[in-house]
């Protein structure tokens, strides 16, 4: 292991000003590195995530972030670019960084030329899959590493010409712990569901690309006592509430809104359904699987290697309200077989999605790309 650690990691990370997904994947890696191997410093634009990294006593700056020249990205400012950059060098000089972590692919227009100009190996974290253009604007294959949450979100770098030397896949993990400790109310009692109710949790932003309209369309074809439960905000709510109450579904289908925690969602749960039209990874997946729910999701992106179709859940074509119907009447009427699925679900999850595996992925990476797993800088590693 590393003589000289811990190592300090300049992180940047660009979104939007709520704790989903990407953040909450950060925050869980920047709760569990060892502080004996790697020291965090979060640079960040959002300020939920910076006032939550602060709370775990991670040095955390903030700040104005943007980026040019791909669809629906401002006019080119070469000024506010060639300011990021500079901030980006102050701030590794500052801190003493010995290493550079984009958190999503956007930082790493910023901190590509920062990594040049100072000297220090680069890491970009990928978290969902990048068009051909933003992966150029962005400059991702002139990372030293190129970190993705699942093998097909680095499909497009590799057929860019990036060597499969410089990526690497260390899938998101989940803190169970935390997940197990949390409280709640019973969501089954407060509405009022008896015994026979299914309940399906779909949990997730309510937007086009995560399919709950697809959902919907699969819900009338299944029996009156499955019922619904749509854990989430988003664009798409209104559109969604009355597309179920146009199919005669209003008493079937329950919006809870943003829940937190989410462990009462899960614990009142008969199978997670997830009709994604596009997905990196399948947080939702991993934390259902934990929880020893079977799931029923879409074939798309990362979800087949965190989902084991016909041993872990049910894996179905996109846009196929009829298919989804089918896998998940399948399991509404097999309680024998939703078992057996969420308790391999619950070996595979609890082992392969662990948050300090993931620590521990990114502690390696840290060590190889500072030169301490080796002594020197890898050719794999220089540009």
């Amino acid at each position: 292991m590393p003589t000289d650690a811990p190592i300090p990691v300049l992180i940047a990370h660009y979104g939007a000003d709520a704790l989903r997904g990407s953040e909450v994947v950060l925050l869980d890696l920047l709760a569990h590195l060892d502080p004996a191997l790697a020291r965090p410093i979060l640079w960040c634009n959002g300020a939920a995530l910076a006032a939550a990294a602060a709370a775990l006593g991670v040095p955390t700056h903030r700040g104005e972030f943007a980026y040019y020249l791909d669809a629906g990205s401002p006019a080119p400012n070469p000024l506010r670019w060639a300011g990021l950059v500079r901030e980006a060098q102050a701030l590794a000089r500052r801190h003493g960084a010995r290493v550079l972590h984009a958190s999503s692919g956007a930082p790493a227009q910023w901190l590509v030329p920062a990594a040049c100009l100072s000297g220090l190996p680069l890491l970009v974290h990928l978290h969902c899959r990048y068009l051909r253009r933003s992966r150029m604007v962005l400059g991702l294959r002139w990372a030293d590493r190129l970190v993705g949450v699942s093998a097909e979100v680095l499909a497009g770098p590799l057929a860019d010409g990036v060597p499969p030397v410089r990526t690497r896949v260390i899938s998101n993990g989940v803190d169970f712990d935390r997940l197990d400790a949390q409280t709640g109310p019973d969501l089954r009692a407060a509405l009022g569901l008896g015994a026979e109710a299914v309940v399906l949790a779909c949990l997730g932003q309510l937007h086009p690309v995560k399919g709950q309209d697809v959902l919907l369309r699969a819900l009338t074809a299944l029996p009156p006592h499955v019922i619904l439960l749509l854990a989430g905000e988003g664009p798409e709510r209104t559109v969604l509430e009355r597309q179920a109450a146009a199919a005669g579904l209003a008493g079937r289908v329950h919006f809870a809104g943003r829940v937190d925690p989410v462990a009462p969602v899960y614990r009142a749960a008969d199978i997670v359904v997830q009709p994604s039209r596009a997905e990196g990874f399948g947080l939702v997946l991993a934390e259902a699987g934990g929880f020893g729910l079977p799931v029923v999701a879409t074939r798309v992106g990362g979800i087949p290697e965190v989902v084991v179709d016909g041993e872990t859940g049910l894996l179905v074509p996109k846009e196929d309200p009829a298919a989804l119907a089918a896998a998940l009447g399948r399991l509404v009427a097999d309680p024998v077989l939703r078992a057996r699925l969420g308790q391999a679900a619950r070996a595979r999850c609890r082992t392969m999605f662990d948050v300090r595996r993931m620590a521990e992925g990114f502690t390696d990476l840290y060590a190889e790309l500072a030169g301490q797993a080796t002594g020197v800088r890898t050719e794999a590693g220089r540009r």
